[in-house]
């Protein structure tokens, strides 16, 4: 029977008229559960008669001694009580979400971009917003997008030029790329490099589907250097470029990062003067981000400041 009174209720969900009842069944006094609730004595006496009638209960006994709560108001008051607990929570909730501080961040992220500061500022945003759940994919700069269109993620960490102008797209710090080589190639021994040193080695690159743009961004520089590269073979991933390397297939092009994973066999060096370089942005749809989303953005573009790609 209480039950189905509760859920009689909750489709109405009048919690002023469930304060109302709270405040008299613990004042038992009209005029200072009124005061408390910054109403009149009228206007609580006829909410309060509105909440029996709508539940079908008498919650108080009312004569001229004055008023008691009555035994079918005691069962009631306990569930009162939850209602208006829960109701304040959901408002909390709300207003967290509102604010940026709880929700849902569905976040896309590019392989190579784990090897860059990408983790570390997803750790601190994770840190900065307990409150809100966090879920991570891994796709291809191409594939962030058609994720972004498709609804699949809120945002994501991708490697401009984007193609899709229904996006926001905001500027990141990109990194440059550094040259790897085998420890026994005579290059290794150099103290500086530039990328026309390059030109009679056989070249190990991501292939061109995995990234267009650093792609032809490297062959361009090569060109403009006065010389084609020769491609020994392509790969989908810089890690399998070092490994390629470090088997003697040839010279890569990493980002900057990746030095850290020093393997034997294997050496890095800065190029002089133009070298390729990674762009690095965070992307969303154009319209209707949620709070944590747009929050996310701010703490990323913060993290890490736009800087000249040149520089």
């Amino acid at each position: 029977m209480m039950a189905m009174l509760i859920i009689r209720f909750n489709q109405r969900m009048d919690l002023h008229s469930l304060r109302c009842f709270c405040q008299l069944a613990e004042t038992l006094n009209f005029r200072q559960a009124a005061q408390r609730l910054n109403m009149s004595q009228p206007a609580l006496s006829l909410r309060l008669k509105r909440l029996e009638d709508e539940l079908g209960l008498r919650l108080f006994e009312r004569s001229r001694a004055g008023v008691a709560i009555s035994d079918a108001g005691r069962q009631f008051l306990p569930h009162a009580e939850r209602l208006l607990r829960q109701a304040e929570v959901t408002r909390e909730t709300a207003a967290q979400i509102a604010a940026g501080w709880a929700g849902r961040l569905r976040l896309g992220y590019t392989p190579v971009s784990f090897f860059s500061y990408v983790p570390e500022l997803i750790r601190r945003y994770a840190v900065d917003h307990p409150g809100v759940e966090i879920t991570l994919a891994e796709l291809l700069s191409g594939a962030v997008e058609a994720s972004l269109s498709a609804h699949e993620i809120d945002a994501g960490i991708l490697h401009p030029p984007v193609a899709n102008a229904d996006l926001a797209v905001h500027a990141l710090r990109g990194e440059r790329l550094v040259v790897a080589l085998a420890a026994d190639n005579p290059l290794a021994r150099r103290r500086t490099l530039t990328l026309g040193d390059l030109a009679a080695e056989d070249f190990i690159l991501v292939a061109r589907g995995v990234g267009p743009a650093i792609y032809d961004q490297i062959i361009g520089l090569c060109l403009d250097a006065g010389f084609t590269p020769r491609i020994r073979q392509e790969v989908m991933t810089s890690v399998a470029i070092l490994g390629l390397v470090a088997a003697g297939y040839g010279v890569g092009l990493v980002i900057e990062p990746m030095r850290r994973m020093s393997r034997p066999g294997l050496r890095f060096k800065q190029l002089q003067g133009p070298a390729p370089y990674l762009p690095f942005a965070v992307a969303t749809r154009a319209s209707g981000a949620a709070a944590a989303v747009r929050a996310f953005v701010a703490h990323a573009t913060t993290y890490s400041p736009r800087l000249d790609p040149a520089g």
